[in-house]
């Protein structure tokens, strides 16, 4: 393995670490939790209501 592909998986390993497993972890606590889930969504929705007052399309 030549140093630039060690240093490609040293930061793909670092962004596992810090970025997508807390990212997943918070997923599942929301989704889990259904007083949570049920904020996340009115959050959400609110969110969806104001680009849609804005004119801006959203999905």
């Amino acid at each position: 393995m030549t140093y630039k592909q060690i240093e490609a998986s040293r930061e793909l390993r670092l962004w596992i670490g810090q970025v997508i497993v807390p990212a997943v972890s918070v997923t599942a606590v929301v989704l889990a939790n259904p007083d949570v889930r049920n904020a996340a969504k009115q959050k959400l929705d609110s969110i969806k209501q104001k680009f849609q007052s804005k004119k801006i399309r959203v999905v």
